[in-house]
């Protein structure tokens, strides 16, 4: 039984009812926090978590529930909140004042955080310019500069704890939680790609229904660019790019690892992360993944709210043979150039150091690029069910596939995700 991940699914339906079960649990293993009442937050961001706050008397506490499918037997023998791991890595994080590991009924409470996210932050620029107004260029600064601190201490915490670690060892990661274990599932616990993919019909925006099956062997022109590989050739090399057993042992470093902007708060001028439920020595190529795609290529409007496309997305779509070719207006640069300097940012403070590093080991494997690619592939298709038509319009879901391929494909021409991996290649190595 998984209580958490019940209260979770409930709350997307029935606040009122997972607030009740929210209230009891809590009540029954942590007691002496004496809660009163318990008000859960309506959250974009929140798709496999509920977060909000308990009322205890003429105190106030923020908490959160995470749960994943299958979360019982996955996180069952490894350490589910990891705060201190990251506070002793340098890494500004929010410390717990209570946490309940056990199997099921994982939670964390905090003492009450009066700071916007970073999602909340960002998302108040995104829309004034959404809306045809233009930036707070005072706010803009502001949030630019937390980001550069925020990655200088990340940066400083993946070169300082960079180690070699044997793959049995690498395989204990939780963060392969949010790529391969979604990917490749069980026997007894299909994959995320079975569930939300495999064997099921795809609405078109002409009106048709397409087999995803048939989907899966076609070949994609997005914007004019054609892109290599098929979704089946990007699921297939994710498989082996993302098996953390796949070599006797890796280069891992202590990270976050699903710090996209609903985990940090904008404290004082600066960024403060939360729930570090997969936080600890990871994958060093994995472990700024969440950070790069939901935080700069997944734009909120079309995975989060895709409502907000509504009147706005202008999208044709043509089959011919086994060609699709899509034509949006939704491409980043245009809607965000906040995003792009975001992403500068990113590949200067983060990613180039990290992967320079690497290679000056001889650690940094030749493949890396493809791996990169295959980690910010899985980020929006494994995060939710692109293709569920009590979310996603025929058109959004095309639009959300077709940002699935440019994340995931070579491009035969130059794409944003390629001008990124070449500006962060390591020089003179």
């Amino acid at each position: 039984m998984n209580t958490a991940l019940d209260i979770v699914r409930i709350a997307k339906s029935d606040r009122t009812r997972a607030e009740g079960l929210a209230l009891a649990l809590i009540r029954s293993v942590a007691p002496q926090l004496g809660a009163s009442s318990v008000k859960i937050n309506e959250s974009k961001l929140s798709l496999n978590s509920v977060n909000g706050y308990i009322a205890s008397g003429t105190k106030k506490y923020f908490f959160k529930f995470h749960a994943e499918e299958n979360e019982t037997e996955s996180m069952e023998n490894t350490e589910y909140y990891n705060a201190k791991i990251l506070a002793d890595s340098g890494l500004p994080v929010i410390q717990p004042i209570f946490t309940s590991h056990r199997p099921g009924l994982q939670f964390v409470v905090y003492e009450y955080i009066d700071a916007p996210t970073a999602f909340d932050a960002y998302e108040e620029q995104e829309l004034r310019r959404f809306e045809g107004d233009s930036y707070d260029d005072a706010q803009v600064r502001q949030l630019l500069d937390a980001e550069r601190s925020l990655c200088e201490k990340i940066r400083n915490g993946f070169l300082n704890s960079l180690e070699r670690t044997e793959a049995s060892e690498v395989e204990k990661a939780s963060l392969n939680q949010l790529f391969y274990r979604r990917l490749v599932g069980t026997f007894e616990n299909p994959s995320r790609l079975e569930s939300y993919y495999l064997d099921k019909m795809l609405h078109l925006p002409n009106g048709d229904f397409l087999p995803f099956n048939k989907l899966l062997k076609m070949r994609w022109v997005i914007n004019g660019i054609s892109y290599d590989e098929t979704l089946a050739e990007i699921i297939t090399k994710a498989k082996y790019l993302l098996n953390p057993a796949k070599e006797k042992s890796a280069a891992t470093v202590i990270g976050h690892g699903d710090d996209h902007n609903g985990n940090r708060f904008l404290v004082n001028g600066d960024y403060v992360f939360f729930d570090p439920a997969v936080a600890g020595r990871q994958p060093a190529l994995l472990s700024f993944i969440k950070a790069t795609a939901h935080n700069i290529f997944l734009h909120p409007f079309w995975l989060y709210e895709p409502k907000k496309l509504d009147g706005r997305l202008q999208l044709q779509m043509q089959i011919r043979d086994d060609v699709i070719s899509v034509q949006h207006n939704w491409s980043l640069p245009e809607l965000s150039p906040l995003r792009l300097k975001i992403l500068e940012v990113y590949g200067t403070e983060v990613w180039r150091s990290l992967l320079q590093e690497l290679a000056k080991r001889g650690w940094l494997p030749s493949y890396w690029k493809e791996y990169i690619r295959a980690g910010l592939f899985c980020c929006p298709f494994l995060a939710l069910n692109l293709i569920d038509e009590n979310k996603y319009s025929p058109a959004q879901s095309m639009l959300a596939l077709a940002k699935c391929v440019e994340l995931g494909s070579r491009p035969k021409q130059e794409s944003l995700v390629e001008q990124f991996l070449t500006g962060i290649s390591p020089k003179n190595i």
